[in-house]
C-alpha cells in the first residue's frame, strides 16, 4: 500500500444498474445515464467500481483489495467480511420511481449456507415526493403466515400488512437483516450496507415483463430469513463535536457507521484515522481529499495509512462518510471523552443492540 499522501485516496466511478422501478433522477447527482434506460441503482463502492483517479487508477476496488487485503481492510473490516477479499462497504444511490419489491435479506448465519454475507443496511433519504413511504417490518399483530399468504398473490396486497413510515428528506433508518421491507415510489436514498447481493423477493406489486412474466420470487428462502420482531424506526441523529461546521452521526452498528459532515466554504474536516477504508460522498458543494477533486455526487475512498487526510471544501458542502467502526472504542470515546449521551448513541443501532452492548454499563 502506497503511503504517499496524495496516493491514499481513490476517486471511484459507480456501476449503474437498470431496474424496472428506476428512473432518471440520478442525474441530479451528476451521474451520466444512458439514454432511454431506467436506472435504479448507482453502485458506488461495489467490487466492480472502477477507480478513475488517485491511488490505483485503472483498477477496480475489488482488485485493490485482492492485491493486499491486510493493508486495505485492516483487522476489523477483515473480520466483518469473514476474511473475504472484498471491499467491506457497499454504498448505493437508489432512485425509486416505482415501488421496490417487498423483500427480505438473510443474516450472516443464513447467508453462510450460500457462501455469502448477510445484508444489514441503512437508508438515508435524499429526496421524497409528497405522500411517499418507507415500508419496514410487519404491523403489530400481523401473523407471519398471513403476510406470506398475501405475498404469494404477488399483487402488492401484502404491503397493507407492513408498517408505513412517511418518507422525509434527511431522515435515516437502519434495517437489520431479516427485516421485511420495501422502498416506496418517489424516494431517492443513499444506502449503506454489507457487501452482499442476497435479496429474497416476496411480492413485486404485480409487475411483469414485456412477455407477461413476473420476476423470480423467493418465498421459501424469504420465509426462513424473515424476523417478525424487527420493526425499525427513524433514527434521531446525534450531533458530534466539531471545530468547524456541523457533524451528525446517523447510524452505527458492527457492520458500518454513517456520518454527515456540513462545512462552510473554505472549511476543513480531518478524516478520522482508522484501520479500514472509508467512503466520502459529496451530496452538495465541491472540495478535495488530498489532491483529489470531488464534486456533487462523487465519492472518494480513503485507504488506511499513517498520515492524516483532510476534506477541504471551496463552497458550502455536505458530505456523507461511511466506514466500518471499531464500535467499542469509538462509542466509548464519544460517550466518555466527548460527552455525547450514551443512551442517544445506543439508539443509532436501531433495533440492534450493537452499540448498547459495546458501551455496556455506560448505557
Amino acid at each position: 500500500m502506497a503511503d504517499k499522501l496524495g496516493e491514499r485516496v481513490s476517486v471511484v466511478e459507480p456501476v449503474l444498474a437498470e431496474m424496472p422501478w428506476g428512473g432518471r433522477r440520478l442525474r441530479e447527482y451528476r451521474f451520466s445515464l444512458p439514454n432511454n434506460v431506467r436506472i435504479g441503482e448507482a453502485l458506488v463502492t461495489s467490487d466492480a467500481a472502477g477507480i478513475t483517479s488517485g491511488f490505483a487508477t485503472g483498477k477496480t476496488l475489488g482488485e485493490v483489495v485482492g492485491g493486499d487485503p491486510d493493508a486495505c481492510l485492516g483487522r476489523i473490516a477483515r473480520a466483518v467480511v469473514g476474511g473475504r477479499m472484498i471491499f467491506p462497504l457497499l454504498v448505493k444511490l437508489l432512485d425509486a420511481t416505482a415501488n421496490l419489491s417487498i423483500q427480505v435479506h438473510p443474516d450472516d448465519e443464513l447467508a453462510a449456507s450460500r457462501d455469502q454475507l448477510g445484508k444489514t443496511e441503512a437508508w438515508h433519504v435524499l429526496v421524497a415526493e409528497p405522500g411517499s413511504w418507507l415500508y419496514a417490518g410487519l404491523r403489530d399483530g400481523v401473523p407471519v403466515e398471513a403476510f406470506l399468504e398475501a405475498a404469494a398473490r404477488m399483487d402488492g396486497s401484502s404491503a397493507s400488512l407492513l408498517r408505513r413510515i412517511s418518507a422525509q428528506p434527511g431522515t435515516t433508518m437502519l434495517l437489520p437483516a431479516g427485516t421485511v421491507h420495501a422502498l416506496g415510489a418517489g424516494v431517492m436514498v443513499y444506502e449503506i450496507q454489507q457487501p452482499s447481493d442476497l435479496t429474497f423477493r416476496l411480492d413485486d406489486w404485480g409487475r411483469v415483463d414485456s412477455h407477461g412474466n413476473p420476476r423470480e420470487m423467493h418465498r421459501e428462502a424469504g420465509a426462513e430469513a424473515l424476523r417478525a420482531e424487527l420493526r425499525p424506526e427513524l433514527i434521531v441523529p446525534v450531533e458530534l463535536p466539531s471545530n468547524e461546521g456541523r457533524r451528525h452521526l446517523f447510524a452505527a452498528c458492527e457492520k458500518f457507521a454513517l456520518e454527515r459532515i456540513a462545512l462552510p466554504g473554505g472549511g476543513r474536516y480531518p478524516i478520522p484515522q482508522g484501520e479500514g477504508p472509508q467512503v466520502v460522498t459529496l451530496l452538495s458543494g465541491s472540495g478535495q481529499l488530498c489532491d483529489q477533486l470531488l464534486s456533487i455526487g462523487q465519492s472518494g475512498v480513503v485507504w488506511p495509512a499513517s498520515s492524516p487526510v483532510t476534506l477541504e471544501v471551496s463552497a458550502p458542502t455536505v458530505a456523507l462518510r461511511a466506514w466500518v467502526p471499531d464500535l467499542p472504542d469509538e462509542m466509548r470515546a464519544l460517550a466518555s471523552t466527548s460527552g455525547v449521551d450514551a443512551s442517544a448513541l445506543g439508539r443509532l443501532s436501531g433495533p440492534l443492540a450493537d452499540i448498547r452492548q459495546a458501551l455496556g454499563t455506560l448505557t
